[in-house]
């Protein structure tokens, strides 16, 4: 066998045996099974300290210091306990993760729930409780959380994760520790959350006017509506108190400004007749890749439910609608996160 072939053999054993040990749920338990604890730098530290001081009691027969040794040795049994204790019996869950669009921060509510606060040596809550995201460090990093739990209560902590693409998003293995009290030891538990949150596509900036609907019945194909550059000074106007940023024509409104007139905005097409609907597909954008595709549909799709209009997606085999509303929306956005793309 070679040896490429030996590591890739060993790793998929690390990964079976990983697997197998840490599966992959949104509902964790802590447990003796899955908390583990070691001494931190300063608990080893402590112990060297513990090690001289023996020795040199032992050595100049010091009965005080026999006491002090063990007295320190005590305490931090204690803090073993302790801290194992600040974890255990510990139920996490995640309650929500919504999607965004890629580019946005992802939150994820996760709810920590003090299942035996009977069986714990201590009546106080549990502090100190620290979740991270486990993966490479990066600039875009989000810095771990702290937060405690009530005697017999809960607590809802908001976690974030940067997004860069659209789809179903695998979230790294997260991290749960405690060096509660005296820092001495680190105890901590992996937990592997299941859900896959959607990630929209990021909508298209300046996208161009959604297409012409057109009358019920007529099998043409559909055409896109021109912009206000095309058609010269049509579908523009003055700009009013409450215009949107996003309809503010810039190019024009600097030839307006120079010449002494006022911003102009985009004017936005009426509403159209009872009965015509708005069709988007992806079949409309040739000339254009997969992603920029989407881009663009999903700012279709958002504009034409700002104007309140009825409107079908159309991608490939999938329709949705038509009609309008949250619900045909979400299904519109949640299919453009999913769709694999035109042939493939």
């Amino acid at each position: 066998m070679r040896p490429g072939s030996i590591g890739a053999a060993l790793r998929q054993r690390a990964r079976d045996w990983r697997e197998a040990r840490q599966p992959r749920t949104d509902r964790l338990a802590l447990t003796q099974r899955n908390l583990y604890i070691l001494p931190t730098a300063s608990g080893w530290l402590f112990a060297l300290l513990l090690l001289a001081l023996l020795l040199a009691s032992i050595n100049y027969q010091l009965n005080l210091g026999h006491l002090l040794t063990f007295s320190l040795a005590s305490a931090g049994l204690v803090a073993l306990h302790a801290t194992h204790a600040a974890l255990r019996g510990l139920a996490l869950e995640l309650v929500s993760a919504e999607p965004v669009f890629a580019g946005e921060r992802l939150a994820l509510q996760i709810r920590l729930d003090d299942r035996h606060p009977a069986r714990r040596p201590w009546r106080f809550g549990r502090h100190g409780i620290v979740l991270r995201w486990r993966e490479p460090a990066s600039a875009d990093a989000v810095a771990p959380r702290s937060t405690g739990v009530p005697e017999g209560g809960s607590v809802t902590v908001r976690l974030e994760r940067p997004t860069s693409r659209r789809g179903a998003q695998t979230l790294p293995p997260l991290e749960i520790e405690s060096r509660f009290p005296l820092g001495l030891f680190r105890a901590w538990a992996v937990w592997r959350i299941a859900r896959e949150p959607l990630v929209w596509p990021a909508p298209e900036p300046d996208a161009p006017p959604l297409p012409e609907p057109l009358d019920p019945g007529d099998p043409g194909p559909r055409r896109l509506a021109r912009s206000g550059a095309e058609d010269g000074e049509s579908g523009m106007r003055a700009w009013r108190r409450g215009d949107r940023p996003s309809q503010v024509l810039w190019k024009q409104s600097a030839r307006s400004l120079a010449g002494g007139g006022t911003l102009l905005v985009r004017d936005p097409p009426p509403l159209p007749e009872p009965g015509r609907e708005l069709r988007l597909e992806a079949a409309q954008l040739a000339g254009l890749d997969d992603e920029a595709r989407l881009r663009r549909l999903c700012a279709w799709v958002l504009e034409a439910e700002l104007q309140q209009r009825r409107w079908e997606l159309v991608l490939g085999a999938l329709h949705i609608g038509p009609g309008g509303g949250t619900a045909q929306r979400r299904a519109a956005l949640d299919a453009l996160a999913l769709w694999p793309g035109p042939g493939r």
